[in-house]
């Protein structure tokens, strides 16, 4: 199904993106490439940066949209409301492709928050 192959293609760019290495803390931490880390500061953060977002930026372009199912919500202040969506979109893509399972949630951690999945 239509909805099938949008769960795969968000994936598969997955596991490319950590693979390129280009997305600044997006990366495998074993050896075996089955466990990785994703950058994962809260929105509300002073020290929030553009690089900080571009992980979900890229991912989550392709189930963003001005009616997608969080277009009515307003953006966290200092945020422009893509910046916000990108990540709630990715997060929702990561979460229905069924292939990954979130092993620990370390965003709250103050020098390196991110996710292990």
């Amino acid at each position: 199904s239509r909805r099938e192959s949008q769960k795969l293609r968000f994936g598969q760019w997955l596991l490319s993106a950590i693979n390129s290495g280009s997305y600044r803390g997006l990366c495998w931490i074993d050896s075996a490439h089955t466990i990785f880390r994703v950058p994962w500061k809260h929105n509300a953060r002073k020290d929030i940066t553009s690089s900080d977002l571009e992980v979900f930026k890229v991912g989550g372009m392709s189930v963003t949209g001005s009616d997608g199912p969080h277009a009515h919500l307003p953006a966290p202040p200092g945020l422009g409301k893509g910046q916000w969506e990108w990540k709630t979109n990715f997060r929702c893509a990561l979460s229905s492709t069924h292939m990954f399972k979130l092993e620990q949630d370390n965003s709250k951690c103050g020098d390196d928050p991110h996710k292990v999945f």
